[in-house]
């Protein structure tokens, strides 16, 4: 996805399109959302719904709190509310958005068969979001997604991905898109150059994903035992990001990586008090560290509270109960 493919024949359309594409449209919700108060969000959206049943704003605000839970209620309970909006408001691109991104997540955590039943329904509500609002990066950046993530038997496509991607009316999109692409190939190194390049200016929906495709590229360096590569990365992120939790976990990833494992337990300290550490597996690598040391009591309770939580990779967690059977 680089050298910019663009359209040329978009260039009329970007100038049409607000300055920014925020996830809400909402002010009040895009600030929470900004300020990664989700629960918020979520409450919100709750609080408005329970008097207006088709506000879109309110149905993306519940999807976007069921997004980030384990909570399958949640989601069923967010997908009821978009079903609902699609049928009352066909032409509002939130409501098929919030329908066909927590669908897809539903149905990745039900298993591959209930995907393939319901992969047509989350590729036509992502579909008809970007259809009906083809400036909103949340929905193009959902398209993209799909076509890279789903097998190609149930809907996946590189082309379709790309094509979506260079459809992007703007630049800046396009690149990131790009990325994003490179980072699926992975191609860490161009998908790190690609995503630096990238200005998102005001757009907070492309400043997200920015973000977390850099962290994938970042760290698909590190798990291939290429983490130097992913230092400047890391500590351009920190210094960008000084209230993130990510960069000094990176950092602390690569100083047990190269043995430093006194200097790791100090840097997953330092980011366990940071924005974001709720989402890490701190007590995992906690743990690896403590064990290398010698530290056995201490490794043991972490990977004992990394064990309990279930949060994490099959892998990591796999390891961890591996781990504590022998200490």
């Amino acid at each position: 996805m680089h050298l910019r493919p663009l359209l040329i024949s978009t260039l009329w359309l970007a100038a049409t399109l607000p300055a920014q594409a925020q996830m809400f449209k909402d002010p009040q919700l895009e600030g929470l959302y900004r300020a990664d108060k989700l629960a918020e969000v979520e409450k919100l959206g709750q609080q408005r719904l329970a008097s207006q049943t088709d506000d879109a704003q309110a149905v993306l605000a519940l999807a976007v709190g069921a997004l980030r839970s384990n909570d399958a209620g949640r989601r069923k309970t967010a997908i009821g509310h978009a079903e609902g909006c699609v049928q009352k408001q066909p032409r509002a691109a939130p409501c098929h958005y919030a329908l066909g991104v927590v669908l897809g997540v539903q149905a990745m955590s039900e298993g591959m068969l209930k995907m393939a039943g319901s992969v047509g329904r989350v590729r036509e509500s992502l579909v008809e979001a970007l259809t009906l609002e083809p400036g909103w990066f949340p929905a193009r950046s959902a398209v993209v997604e799909f076509y890279l993530v789903a097998p190609g038997i149930i809907g996946g496509s590189a082309s379709k991905a790309q094509e979506t991607a260079r459809a992007a009316a703007r630049p800046e999109q396009a690149q990131a898109l790009e990325g994003r692409m490179a980072l699926q190939d992975k191609k860490f190194e161009r998908a790190l150059q690609l995503l630096a390049e990238v200005r998102p200016g005001g757009d907070g929906a492309l400043q997200e994903d920015l973000l977390a495709w850099t962290q994938g590229a970042a760290f698909g360096l590190v798990n291939e035992g290429q983490g130097e590569k992913a230092r400047p990365t890391f500590e351009r992120l920190q210094k960008e990001q000084p209230e993130s939790a990510m960069p000094v976990y990176g950092l602390a990833r690569l100083a047990a990586e190269g043995g430093r494992h006194a200097d790791a337990l100090a840097l997953l300290e330092r980011s366990s008090k940071l924005k974001g550490a709720d989402r890490l597996p701190l007590d995992y690598r906690n743990g690896l560290s403590q064990q290398a040391l010698g530290q056995k009591e201490a490794a043991k309770a972490s990977l004992t509270r990394f064990v309990a939580t279930g949060k994490g990779s099959s892998a990591n967690l796999d390891d961890a109960k591996k781990r504590l059977a022998q200490l």
